[in-house]
């Protein structure tokens, strides 16, 4: 029985999907079948799936990004259990290992000898012969034949009369085309240029997030900077309350308006751009932004009056991680100016270099110092990591690897937090809350572990305590939900819309819609991260229905104003006059059945009919700093 799939890609999507994606697309060109699932999709019965492919594949590849193991000391971790089985199943495990990675001190047992399985390193700037390396390491073979002109893959052969054929005829070809474009630089055609076109704006996006990031970050350590300058321990809340609004600052960024969208991922095969080296660019602004947010963390240790640590070793410290935010942006800028080297015709690029590079403050990238050389470029990142490598040793040496491991956990903590649904304050909160003013220096491991038990245990309570039960009213099962929503618990928390749907379907011919419409939202959350807002459940009963509204329309603000509950819907309401329109933003269930929700603005005449609506979040929301 011919088997479905040859290989399967397990990777972290922070950091690594998009080397992910690139390898699919990439084997899969070359004639292999490969599984590539979608990490938010690992959920409920769908492990089996996972397992079941696994065990089919004679391949296992598995991308690892920088801290991507980090979170296998979970034993409910996705990354690690596939690891786990590919072990049990003793297929052929090959780990692709990305530049940054390393392997943690130690391993669940269970995952302990893929530290010992031969793999290679990603290399995006010689992608061509890494791919090649690559199909040495697997067991597997292409269900179609490609002759790729490298003569060096086992079982390829033509017989000599046709390669004879092929090689004068790919000679032919060779001279007809360096004839027709050696007055012809790249970009040429109208196609061409409008590809670079989006390849620059795509970067200017990638750029410009950065540097926004790079502007919060590098206020912060000014300000810790002109503390340590005085130390003046008075002050040492200022200090602390400024590290924790650019972090604030950080989390809000939308980062993800700078994604390279797909179609362009596509149209770059084929041509001299690299589609790698372009899509590393964003996965680099996410792991830049999240590097700033957990050097934040380290330096309110660090400036910390409670920490015992000499001033100098202080501003030494503080000197370090300017120094590596220095280099991190010197490296972007030349891995920008590296992938732009295919653009020969420099009319394409002259608004780009000319017109954007001076508005940067903060990435070291000008016209005037544009690097032509491949080569030198590599050698100037390889010198900008080296640097990033010596400052880091610098501050393990001051601050020792044990205490700079326990100033990570709270991070993380903070991260796990954040992805189960709480805001950027209410996760800060929470962890500054379990830590209480316990010295991070000191704090154990085992510590942290008996915290995150009594956060579990507090959950199951909550689970009993407001299980939804077949006798509880609507309203009550309404209520019930919230208070899951709020917890994070957010399977429970559809639960009881299910059973609030089967009590309201036949009393109310709008529940099915609204009830489905909660539902999508609380599965979307980790998407959207909007957990809030205001139903449309229902139209005023003695007036014409409002054209405008949907039911199930989830209103999440109101003329720019945030619509979290009904004290703020109210208090937007109040600031229109009596005939004055109005635009509100929704949430609206896509009817691709897809389950997904997106935005639309809505325009509301001042005189349109009312609406009913009902509150869905509990919450009590503080403006942020």
């Amino acid at each position: 029985m011919k088997r479905e799939y040859d290989i399967f890609i397990s990777y972290r999507r922070d950091g690594g999907e998009s080397t992910a994606k690139i390898l699919r697309d990439k084997l899969t060109e070359l004639g292999y079948s490969v599984f590539f699932d979608v990490e938010s999709l690992r959920s409920g019965d769908f492990n089996k799936k996972l397992y079941s492919v696994i065990e089919e594949c004679g391949d296992f590849i598995v991308v690892l990004s920088p801290g991507c193991l980090d979170r296998c000391v979970n034993e409910d971790d996705w990354v690690r259990l596939e690891i786990e089985h590919a072990l049990e199943k003793n297929k052929n495990i090959i780990p692709v290992m990305l530049r940054g990675f390393a392997f943690p001190s130690s391993l669940p047992e269970s995952i302990e000898p893929l530290r010992y399985k031969n793999g290679l390193e990603s290399n995006y700037q010689f992608f061509d012969a890494f791919i090649e390396k690559l199909e040495e390491f697997l067991i597997s073979r292409p269900s179609r034949t490609f002759f790729k002109g490298r003569g060096k893959k086992k079982g390829r052969r033509l017989g000599v009369i046709a390669a004879t054929c092929a090689l004068a005829l790919l000679l032919v070809c060779v001279f007809v085309y360096r004839s027709i474009i050696a007055q012809t630089p790249y970009p040429s055609t109208q196609e061409e240029r409008n590809l670079t076109d989006r390849l620059i704006y795509y970067a200017q996006q990638n750029l410009t997030q950065i540097e926004v990031a790079a502007g919060y970050t590098d206020d912060a350590y000014r300000e810790c900077e002109a503390y340590l300058e005085h130390f003046d321990q008075s002050s040492g809340e200022a200090v602390l309350a400024a590290l924790k609004q650019a972090r604030m600052l950080l989390y809000g960024m939308d980062n993800e308006v700078a994604a390279m969208p797909e179609d362009l991922q596509k149209d770059l095969q084929g041509t001299p751009f690299l589609a790698a080296d372009a899509a590393a660019m964003h996965d680099y602004l996410l792991a830049f932004c999240q590097g700033a947010i957990d050097n934040l963390y380290y330096m309110e240790t660090i400036v910390s009056p409670d920490t015992p640590m000499d001033l100098a070793v202080r501003e030494e410290v503080l000197e370090c991680y300017q120094s590596m935010m220095e280099e991190e942006l010197r490296y972007v800028g030349y891995c920008t100016n590296q992938m732009f080297l295919p653009v020969e015709n420099q009319e394409a690029i002259s608004g780009f270099k000319y017109d954007f590079l001076p508005e940067l403050y903060y990435i070291p990238l000008r016209a005037s110092e544009w690097i032509e050389d491949e080569a030198a470029l590599i050698s100037a990142q390889d010198s900008s990591m080296t640097a990033i490598e010596m400052s880091m040793e610098r501050i393990l040496l001051n601050v020792g690897d044990a205490n700079r491991e326990v100033m990570e956990q709270k991070s993380d903590l903070v991260r796990q937090y954040r992805e189960a649904g709480m805001s950027a304050q209410e996760a800060e909160a929470a962890v500054e809350e379990l830590v209480g003013q316990a010295d991070l220096l000191t704090w154990k491991e085992a510590e942290l572990s008996e915290v995150q038990k009594d956060l579990e245990a507090s959950l199951a309570e909550a689970r009993k305590k407001f299980a939804p039960l077949m006798e509880d009213d609507p309203d009550t099962l309404w209520g019930k939900m919230m208070r899951f929503l709020n917890l994070g618990l957010y399977e429970d928390a559809v639960t009881c819309m299910d059973l609030f749907r089967e009590k309201m379907r036949k009393e109310d011919p709008y529940a099915e819609e609204y009830t489905a419409a909660v539902i999508s939202l609380i599965r979307n959350i980790a998407d959207t991260g909007i957990d809030y807002g205001l139903v449309v459940v229902g139209y005023d009963s003695e007036a014409p229905e409002n054209e405008q509204y949907e039911i199930g329309d989830i209103i999440i603000s109101l003329n720019g104003g945030l619509c979290r509950n009904f004290e703020e819907y109210d208090a937007q309401k109040a600031l229109l006059s009596q005939d004055e329109d109005y635009r509100v933003v929704v949430l609206r269930r896509k009817e691709d059945g897809s389950g997904k929700l997106e935005q639309k603005e809505l325009l509301i005449p001042a005189d349109a009919p009312r609406v009913q609506i009902r509150e869905i979040s509990e919450k009590e929301y503080q403006e942020e700093p």
